[in-house]
């Protein structure tokens, strides 16, 4: 979750950054060269389980484990706003002796 913050936070920070200051223009990408950016990012993505077998293993793992707390804390949370809360019972600072007193009004006298 550390590095997934901290890349957020990089992208931003990144995207803060001025463009250059000696032409005042950020470099133009068109949107040719965008999706043949992309087309050969989905490429590479596609054969990476074929050169790092191991770690699409582990990462599927880790990321059924991810599901499974996921779904667990979900669940819980449902559970929780989903049952009625219990009726206080004897959790009050008053004694029967001073529930027991009669009430009187602002002169003293019964209400």
């Amino acid at each position: 979750m550390f590095l997934i913050r901290a890349a957020f936070w990089l992208s931003v920070a990144i995207l803060l950054i001025p463009t250059d200051s000696q032409t005042g223009e950020a470099p133009r990408v068109t949107l040719v060269n965008a999706f043949l950016a992309a087309k050969a990012t989905v490429a590479d993505l596609s054969a990476f389980c074929d050169r790092n077998p191991d770690v699409c293993v582990t990462s599927g793992a880790a990321f059924e484990l991810f599901a499974e707390k996921a779904e667990s804390g979900v669940q819980m949370i449902y559970n929780y706003l989903d049952t009625p809360p219990e009726p206080e019972t004897g959790a009050g600072t008053l004694r029967q002796d001073d529930i027991a007193l009669p009430w009187k009004g602002a002169d003293g006298g019964p209400a």
